[in-house]
């Protein structure tokens, strides 16, 4: 046998799917009344999350979670842990058991109660799957399990063993006895439960005459061949006479039995016949009531309808139904009906005050709890009544009445109040819940007639305002996916007539991507629509692109929500559809606007650390420069040290021009006041070694030379616009590793209104650089980064250091110029440089250097740096230049010196650290002698505090390292420049 399944249980269940019929609780109530009169069972009931018109409906059901907190709550309180078994024990005790006692007392014998218990247990739990078995006589084996999703605790199977405990009472007045080998709650497959009960008079006696009939056969058998004749017949006939007492007496108690079982289904049977009709009678009044009043819609009508059925149906003496006014102030009579229409004018005037004077009547409460009210006899509470709810309930001359709250949607919208004038006439829970039903149902039609009637009356107004406001309003169809109703305005957006819209399916007026966008979000929402706590007049905004009747396309913003039947059921979208183009637009500039910014924040945070680096790698470059320059000068020409000292020197040149690349990234390295050209930087480049090199590499390379042969000059740094040149080359090289096309080419260009390109290209006159190839291309995901230092996709150990794009970045960026880009995989690509015009001429050629042009004549110089190996290596080169030289570590030490002495120049490092810099250090020197003269050095790059310091007098700034051209050729132009001066 498998186990039954529940067809009335949701294939999903959690805490909160109702699993146990509140007559388990009744019972429980009803044992604790007896058993615990100290348990307060409102407190019990609220802690549970239940009310007492839910337990006394026989239909409502409870969930897993309101049984836990009931049993929690009970524990607690009687401190009993058994209280559950032993309120299981109670249930054939229970005179709320109803007619599911009377049903299992009707049954034959105490296996088949048993075999019944799968079908007895569907009508009081959906939580669990039971089946039985017949064991023996008075044994039978009960499986229970629960149902997937049932969080059913140990406490519930404890109540189940106690009440098969009680079940063997119903026929042999003593509790079965129940085994329990396996236990769910420790793990094991299922809960079984052994049964057993005490023997029946009649199986004992049945027994007695099957066994005693074959004994007494086998004695006769046995002594007949050795008895005289005459005792053969006397023998025989003892025999038949025993054996006949004997069947006659278990035949009388099997007829007594017998008896008593038809007596008790004939009870029973009654029983189930008069619940069968009180429940047909109130659904056959429910029903009446519902299809009399759903197509009305007049709210007086229907609240008459109403009545006039209860009347007909029931025997109340009393009904009537007063609703809340618009204001929710007060309760207002609307229709009624007595045995006696003497007062009917009084009630038509009645009303109760919500707020001031009434608020504590007895009627204004079971508006306000919600809670259904029935009150068995009113002279019981007389002198409890509000002065006007008393006048009221005496007029009408009521001994009972009923009060049912009127609910829609948790909002109390009326009460519905039904009685008798004698309190004999007997009111009970099963009326409560009858008129509960009918207050459901009237509260519907209500409602609904309410909207109706609001949009008859607004309806001309929505559709003025529909077919004039400048968005357009529509209503879409679920099912059929289109259009039942579009404002003219959408011809103004879209150019499609309204008619010409409601005739195509929406796949034809979104684009596919917006169109599966749509989708997925109604199909999102209908699942989620129906749950709890979800608002069901939500609304949701969604931009979607939708089609021109021209063909081009808009982005509209929709604004949309569900509208629903009068059951309740999705049938249709209502929404608004305004025009965002120009927003789109506006967005889109403004997040591309935002993605250069972030660009140059990124590469402007990323240059001031790499200018922090580069000036601490001068000052360690300085002495693998310097040194070997010295050492080199005092070398003959044959000297085995010379080879090695060169490559020394050489090593460090090429980490110096790593440190430009740093100082360039950081935008502080580039001097732009050489006038250049384009065309000459580009052709020097091509007559390099390193472009030699390259065409070596990539052999493949087909390269287009296009200059303007009047290309205007630019003011810049030929060095890092040559090495910018390189970088771009050897990119396009690299991304053409099976050959192609490399274009090179300049021109001059005038942009006349800004254009936002990869950058924000100004207004102006620029000669513009292009190099193109016709490679692998970029990605879009990476054509964002190819600027940032070390993000390379090129061959690790034969593509440089990693700042070649880097480098290109910075160097455009200090001659104020601009980056376009251009690319697509597989179609190569296109880097266009834009570079401010100048219309000054080019430099004249600058003289070789000779190092006998540069030495001094004795002048005293005074070397002020924080770095003693720097200190060491300008003390050197300028002794053996001729000076006279001084060292001193720091800006305090420089003041102090000179306080007593003077010197004929300074060289003064800008950055120390601590104490002063070198523009305090000169300032506070210039206060002891106005004129002296000085030179900057820095191993950082140029900067306003530079500036400064020439500004106030100091010539030029060495760069570091420091070599003999740089720091001879800077010192001997500072004397010449003084000496003009004068």
């Amino acid at each position: 046998m498998s186990f039954n399944r529940n067809r009335n249980t949701e294939n999903q269940i959690d805490e909160n799917t109702p699993l146990y019929s509140s007559r388990i609780t009744l019972t429980y109530l009803e044992f604790i009344k007896r058993y615990h009169p100290d348990v307060d069972i409102d407190s019990l009931l609220t802690h549970a999350g239940m009310t007492r018109h839910e337990v006394a409906d026989a239909g409502h059901w409870f969930n897993q979670n309101q049984t836990d907190r009931f049993n929690e709550f009970l524990v607690a309180k009687t401190g009993n842990l058994n209280i559950a078994r032993e309120a299981g024990r109670f249930t054939v005790s229970s005179e709320k058991i109803g007619a599911a006692k009377q049903y299992a007392l009707g049954l034959i014998t105490m296996p088949s109660i048993y075999m019944m218990i799968s079908k007895l247990a569907d009508s009081m739990t959906r939580g669990s799957i039971f089946k039985a078995r017949k064991i023996a006589a008075n044994k039978a084996e009960i499986q229970s399990k629960p149902k997937p999703g049932v969080q059913e605790k140990p406490y519930q199977c404890q109540n189940r063993i106690g009440t098969l405990e009680s079940v063997g009472k119903l026929l042999t007045e003593t509790f079965a006895e129940v085994g329990h080998p396996s236990c769910f709650h420790k793990g094991d497959a299922c809960c079984r439960y052994i049964v057993t009960w005490p023997k029946t008079a009649t199986l004992t006696w049945k027994r007695i005459r099957k066994y005693s009939f074959l004994l007494s056969l086998l004695t006769l058998m046995a002594a007949y061949p050795f008895l005289p004749a005459a005792g053969e017949t006397a023998l025989i006939l003892s025999w038949v006479l025993i054996n006949l007492m004997i069947w006659a007496n278990a035949e009388r108690i099997e007829k007594k039995e017998l008896k008593n079982i038809l007596d008790r289904q004939g009870n029973a049977a009654q029983a189930l016949m008069d619940e069968m009709n009180t429940r047909h009678n109130n659904a056959q009044l429910i029903q009446e009531i519902g299809q009399t009043i759903s197509g009305l819609l007049d709210i007086d009508k229907i609240n008459q309808v109403v009545l006039k059925n209860i009347k007909k149906h029931t025997n109340y003496h009393f009904g009537s139904i007063l609703l809340v006014n618009e204001a929710k102030i007060r309760l207002q009579h609307k229709a009624e009906f007595l045995s006696e229409n003497n007062q009917s004018a009084f009630l038509r005037s009645t009303e109760f005050d919500l707020i001031h004077r009434d608020a504590d009547g007895i009627l204004t409460e079971c508006f306000k709890s919600q809670e259904p009210l029935l009150v068995k006899d009113v002279t019981k509470i007389e002198e409890n009544l509000a002065k006007k709810c008393s006048v009221h309930l005496s007029l009408v001359d009521i001994g009972s009445f009923i009060c049912v709250p009127i609910i829609y949607e948790k909002e109390s919208i009326g009460i519905l109040i039904v009685g008798n004038r004698h309190a004999k006439n007997l009111l009970t829970q099963s009326d409560i819940s009858l008129l509960m039903g009918v207050a459901a149902h009237t509260a519907t039609s209500i409602i609904n007639t309410r909207a109706f009637n609001n949009i008859r009356e607004s309806e001309k107004r929505y559709r003025l305002l529909a077919d004039n406001v400048t968005d357009v309003i529509w209503i879409l169809d679920v099912d059929s996916m289109k259009f039942t109703y579009v404002s003219p305005s959408v011809q103004r957006i879209q150019g499609f007539t309204p008619e010409e819209l409601i005739q195509m399916p929406l796949q034809e007026v979104l684009l596919p991507d917006s169109f599966k966008k749509a989708t997925e979000i109604i199909a999102e929402e209908l699942m989620v629509d129906n749950a709890e706590g979800v608002d069901p007049n939500k609304s949701q905004t969604v931009e979607l692109e939708n089609y021109r009747k021209d063909g081009s396309t808009v982005w509209i913003e929709v604004t949309a929500r569900f509208l629903c039947n009068d059951s309740g059921d999705v049938v249709s979208l209502l929404g608004v559809a305004r025009d965002i183009s120009d927003r789109k637009s506006a967005d889109k500039e403004k997040e591309k606007l935002q993605e250069q910014l972030q660009r140059a924040q990124k590469m402007e945070a990323i240059g001031t650390l790499a200018g922090g680096v580069a000036h601490d790698l001068n000052n360690i470059l300085s002495s693998m420069i310097s040194y070997p320059e010295l050492l080199l000068m005092n070398l003959d020409a044959d000297s085995p040290l010379k080879k090695p000292i060169e490559t020394i020197y050489e090593s460090g040149k090429k980490a110096a021009a790593i440190v430009e690349d740093l100082l360039t990234l950081a935008r502080r390295g580039v001097p732009v006041s050489e006038v250049v050209n384009l065309n000459e930087i580009v052709t020097e480049y091509l007559a390099s070694p390193e472009f030699e090199k390259l065409k070596a590499f990539h052999p493949l390379l087909d390269i287009h030379i296009d200059f303007d042969s009047k290309l205007i000059n630019i003011k810049g740094s030929s060095v890092h616009l040559s090495k910018t040149i390189m970088n771009l080359v050897s990119n396009a090289a690299e991304a053409m590793p099976d050959g192609g096309t490399l274009s090179i080419s300049t021109e001059n260009r005038y942009v006349d209104q800004p254009v936002r390109e990869y950058d924000e290209v100004q207004e102006g006159d620029y000669t513009v650089l292009v190099v193109s190839d016709t490679g692998i291309g970029i990605s879009p995901k990476e054509i964002h980064r190819i600027f940032e230092p070390f993000y390379t996709k090129k061959v690790m150990g034969r593509s440089g250091t990693g700042l070649g794009m880097t480098v290109v970045w910075g160097t455009v960026k200090d001659h104020k110029g601009y980056i376009d880009i251009e690319s697509a995989k597989g179609k190569g690509t296109r880097f266009t440089l834009y570079f401010p015009v100048t219309r000054e001429t080019l430099s004249k050629v600058k003289a070789d250097f000779s190092i006998e042009d540069y030495y001094g004549n004795g002048e005293s110089i005074l070397v002020v740096d924080d770095v003693e190996e720097q200190r060491q290596i300008a003390s050197s080169i300028l002794s053996q230049l001729g000076y006279s030289v001084k060292t001193v570590s720091c800006g305090e030490a420089a003041v102090d010196y000179l306080k007593k002495s003077s010197v004929d120049l300074l060289v003064l490092d800008m950055i120390m650290d601590p104490g002063m810099d070198g523009l305090e250090t000169y300032k506070q020197v210039l206060s002891l002698h106005p004129h002296q003269k000085a030179v900057i050095a820095s191993g950082y790059s140029e900067t306003d505090r530079i500036k400064e310091a020439q500004r106030l007098g100091a010539g030029e700034y060495i760069k570091k390292p420091y070599t003999i051209e740089k720091i001879s050729s800077t010192i001997k132009s500072e004397f010449a420049r003084n000496s003009a001066a004068n």
